[in-house]
């Protein structure tokens, strides 16, 4: 979830803002930060671009845990704001993570650095997409006029991947700022991750921004903006004020075999649909049914006869170096000989389980390299881990992201699925339980950068039809 939301504040304060420009970060009214920007004419590789300085730095919690943030992002644009190079730069509990991108046609070549993990990834634009650092270019250079609408990628140096993005223009409206209201356009950026609207004025200035969750940007002095988000604030926890309340709690979560919950707020058709979880509804209301497989009804296959089954989610991936010779002879030590893929998949669980220790305060999203070498992160971390070591063991397995009800509330989390020759089993390293529940919900499931792009469940409401225990 951390990642998510930070991405998207990231996405707020890439606007093209002229010059030395602060930002106030306000998450359902308390102050998570601040942003600067900068843009000046410069020369690269001998061509005249613009350069987009942005520095942006996050002070919350997570978990009870203080996590602090900062993210140094470079684009070099040409006169259409179409992107040359990139360069994101992610600092946050003493890890590094450094996205370099250039573009050349169609292909956009990156070099990323993950806290001393270098690696290498090509990403193919579209035919006839383009790929923006600022989403109001597009529409302000066709005037921004009502009703106009406007496709574009950007790249999200968090799963390194292009996220499609649409953009509409809705016309004017009044909007407040710091007490002051004022005539502004209203820009309506839709991401499958969560929409995003921007208020400008009629000369294309920013004026506002509203995202999910209650977030708020807008324009402050730099004394404003650096004074009041120094420091940590125990009152505002990432983890807490993105939690969503159901209306009855759930008795003994950890112990459900079914749930059944109405969700009502968000169109939910992205949802996964299989073993796990069933979702029926149209529009805005949705029945969500899960039923995760229960461990003792299959004696599971041999790991040999399912991967050959699964052979896709054996391989390497971004984040997931399962071809590396210390995840191959880590991943046998663990298994020590066993064949069946359930009970070799149970072992992975419980060393990672067993190894990793918490800690929230590292907002950088790591290669499993990285983690193994620190043992220690959230449940994205553990569910990077088991799934890089399930994989080296030559056990299908994807990455899930989603929700876990705990203390009355569902909370972001992570997980895997390991294919057992039959079906997809949950497995959660970040509990000693072998067998998943029910209280768990997949908002999206895959690799890396396919699990971590999911529809964020802001201002939703859950209700609970039906619990039962195993």
């Amino acid at each position: 979830m951390k990642r998510s939301l930070i991405f998207i504040l990231l996405c707020l304060t890439a606007l093209g803002l002229g010059q030395e420009t602060y930002l106030g970060l306000y998450l359902q009214g308390n102050k998570l930060g601040y942003s600067s920007y900068l843009s000046t004419n410069a020369k690269l590789n001998g061509k005249s671009v613009k350069r987009n300085d942005s520095n942006t730095v996050i002070n919350a919690a997570l978990l009870g845990s203080a996590m602090t943030m900062q993210v140094k992002t470079t684009t070099w644009a040409d006169a259409k704001g179409q992107p040359v190079r990139m360069r994101f730069v992610t600092t946050s509990g003493g890890r590094t993570q450094v996205v370099d991108a250039a573009f050349s046609g169609s292909r956009i070549q990156i070099n990323i650095d993950n806290n001393g993990t270098k690696t290498k990834k090509t990403l193919t634009i579209p035919k006839g997409a383009s790929v923006v650092d600022d989403p109001l270019t597009p529409i302000m250079l066709d005037g921004a006029r009502p009703g106009a609408k406007k496709s574009f990628y950007i790249l999200d140096p968090t799963t390194i991947s292009l996220i499609k993005n649409d953009l509409v223009v809705h016309g004017q409206e009044k909007v407040t700022v710091k007490k002051k209201t004022v005539t502004a356009t209203k820009v309506e950026v839709i991401d499958p991750r969560a929409n995003t609207t921007i208020y400008v004025s009629s000369k294309g200035d920013f004026i506002k921004a509203i995202g999910p969750m209650g977030m708020e940007i807008y324009p402050e002095t730099k004394a404003e903006a650096l004074g009041k988000s120094t420091g940590f604030s125990p009152s505002l926890d990432l983890a807490v004020v993105t939690s969503i309340e159901t209306d009855k709690p759930l008795e003994d979560p950890s112990n459900l075999g079914f749930l059944k919950i109405r969700i009502s707020g968000k169109d939910l058709k992205s949802l996964p649909n299989d073993g796990f979880q069933t979702a029926a509804g149209s529009g805005t209301s949705w029945v969500l049914t899960i039923h995760p497989p229960k461990l003792s009804d299959s004696e599971g296959q041999s790991i040999s006869e399912a991967a050959a089954k699964q052979e896709k989610w054996t391989k390497p991936s971004d984040y997931i170096p399962s071809d590396a010779p210390q995840f191959k002879k880590l991943a046998e030590q663990i298994v020590a000989g066993e064949t069946n893929v359930k009970k070799a998949a149970l072992k992975i669980k419980d060393y990672v389980q067993k190894s990793m220790r918490p800690n929230a305060g590292i907002g950088v999203l790591r290669n499993a390299t990285e983690i193994l070498k620190t043992k220690e992160g959230v449940c994205r971390d553990y569910a990077i881990l088991t799934a890089t070591l399930l994989r080296a063991a030559g056990i299908p397995t994807k990455v899930v992201s989603g929700l876990v009800n705990w203390d009355g509330s569902f909370y972001y989390h992570a997980w895997v699925e390991a294919w057992d020759g039959e079906r997809w089993i949950g497995l959660d390293s970040t509990t000693p339980d072998p067998q998943i529940s029910a209280a768990h919900v997949k908002l999206n499931d895959g690799n890396v950068e396919e699990a971590f792009t999911f529809l964020l469940l802001d201002g939703v409401k859950v209700e609970v039809l039906e619990a039962r225990r195993w």
